[in-house]
C-alpha cells in the first residue's frame, strides 16, 4: 500500500478502526494458539473424553485449568499493553518524520527557486565583495596613514635623540670646563696664599731692614759724636773740625740715600705685591662668576635633558602603541585579504 504525504487519511487509521475487533478475536483465540503444550494436551484430552465421561470431570483439574487460563489472559493483556505503547511510539515517530518531511519539502522548493533565479545570489555576492573591498581600501588607507605617522614619530624620535646626545655632550663639556675652572681657582687660591705669605715676609724684611738701618745710623751718630768730642778735647786744628763735619754730612747723606732706596724698594715691592693680589682677586672673582654661570648652565641643561627624556619616553610609548595597533589590524584583516587573493 503506497503512502501519500498529501492525503489527510493515514494508514494507521484503518488499523485503529479494526484494532478492538482484532484484540477481541486474539483474546478469545489466544489460549488455543499460545498456550503451553501441557495445557494443549490437557485440553485435547478433556475434549476427547467429554462425550464419554462428562460426569467424571475432576473439579480440581478444571480449577487448575481455569487458573492457567486466567494467567494466560493476564499475560496476554500485559503484552497487548506493551504492543499498544510501542505502537503509540511508532505513531509519534511517524508524526515527527512527517513534520521533517514537510520541512525538507519547503527547503527543496526554496533550493529549486534559488537555482532557477541565480542572479539574486550573484547580486548578493557582488554586494558583499564590494563591501569587503571598500573595507579593505579603508583599512589600507588607515594603514598608510599609520605608517606615515610612525615614520614621522621615528623622525621626531631621531631628532630628539640627536638633541639629547648633543645636550649630553654639552653637559660633559661644561662639567670638564667647570672642573678645569675649579682647578684654576684652587691654583689661584694657592697663589693668593703664597702672595700673602710673600707680602708678610717682605713686611717683616722691611721692618728688619729699618731696624738694622736705625741701629747703624745710631751707631754712626754715636761714633761721630765720640769723634767730635775727642777732637774738641784735643787742641785740634780748624781744618780737622771741618773735615769731621764733611764726613758727618757725607754719612748723613749716605744714610738718607740708603733710607730712601730702602723705602723706594719697599714701595715698589708693595705695589707689585698689591698689583698681583688685585689681579689674583680679579681672577678669583672672574673664576667664581664663571663657575656660577657654568653651574646655572649645567642646571638648565640638566632640566632640558630630563624634559627630553620624558618626550623620548612618550614618543617610544606612542610608537609601540602604533605598531601594536597596526599589527592587530593586519592580523584582523589577514583572512579577508587571503580570501580575496584566492581564485574564484
Amino acid at each position: 500500500m503506497s503512502y501519500d504525504p498529501y492525503n489527510p487519511r493515514r494508514p494507521w487509521d484503518d488499523y485503529r478502526s479494526i484494532l478492538p475487533a482484532k484484540s477481541t478475536i486474539s483474546s478469545s483465540m489466544y489460549p488455543l494458539h499460545r498456550s503451553s503444550p501441557s495445557v494443549k494436551r490437557s485440553i485435547r484430552t478433556s475434549l476427547s473424553s467429554m462425550p464419554d465421561s462428562l460426569d467424571r470431570v475432576d473439579l480440581s483439574q478444571m480449577s487448575t485449568l481455569n487458573t492457567e487460563l486466567l494467567g494466560l489472559r493476564a499475560k496476554e493483556k500485559e503484552q497487548l499493553v506493551d504492543l499498544n505503547d510501542r505502537f503509540a511510539t511508532y505513531i509519534e515517530k511517524v508524526h515527527y518524520l512527517e513534520q521533517q518531511n514537510k520541512v525538507l519539502l519547503v527547503e527543496l522548493e526554496a533550493l529549486r527557486q534559488r537555482q532557477n533565479d541565480p542572479s539574486r545570489l550573484h547580486h548578493i555576492y557582488e554586494q558583499e565583495v564590494r563591501s569587503l573591498r571598500a573595507l579593505l581600501d579603508t583599512e589600507t588607507n588607515e594603514k598608510m596613514r599609520m605608517e606615515a605617522e610612525r615614520d614621522h614619530l621615528r623622525d621626531v624620535y631621531g631628532q630628539m635623540k640627536d638633541k639629547y646626545e648633543e645636550e649630553v655632550r654639552l653637559r660633559m663639556d661644561a662639567e670638564d670646563t667647570l672642573h678645569k675652572i675649579r682647578e684654576e681657582a684652587d691654583k689661584a687660591v694657592l697663589a693668593n696664599s703664597d702672595i700673602d705669605g710673600s707680602i708678610s715676609s717682605l713686611v717683616n724684611e722691611i721692618s728688619f731692614l729699618r731696624k738694622v738701618f736705625s741701629e747703624e745710623n745710631n751707631e754712626l751718630s754715636s761714633q761721630i759724636q765720640a769723634a767730635s768730642i775727642t777732637v774738641d778735647k784735643e787742641v785740634a786744628k780748624p781744618d780737622l773740625s771741618l773735615a769731621l763735619k764733611e764726613i758727618r754730612s757725607q754719612y748723613e747723606k749716605l744714610a738718607n740715600k740708603n733710607m730712601q732706596a730702602a723705602e723706594d724698594w719697599y714701595r715698589a715691592k708693595f705695589a707689585t705685591v698689591a698689583e698681583m693680589t688685585s689681579k689674583n682677586n680679579e681672577a678669583v672673582r672672574s673664576i667664581r662668576e664663571e663657575t656660577t654661570e657654568y653651574r646655572r648652565l649645567l642646571q638648565s641643561r640638566s632640566s632640558e635633558i630630563e624634559a627630553l627624556k620624558t618626550v623620548i619616553q612618550s614618543l617610544n610609548k606612542q610608537l609601540e602603541d602604533l605598531e601594536e595597533r597596526q599589527s592587530r589590524e593586519v592580523e584582523k584583516y589577514q583572512p579577508v585579504l587571503m580570501s580575496q587573493k584566492m581564485p574564484r
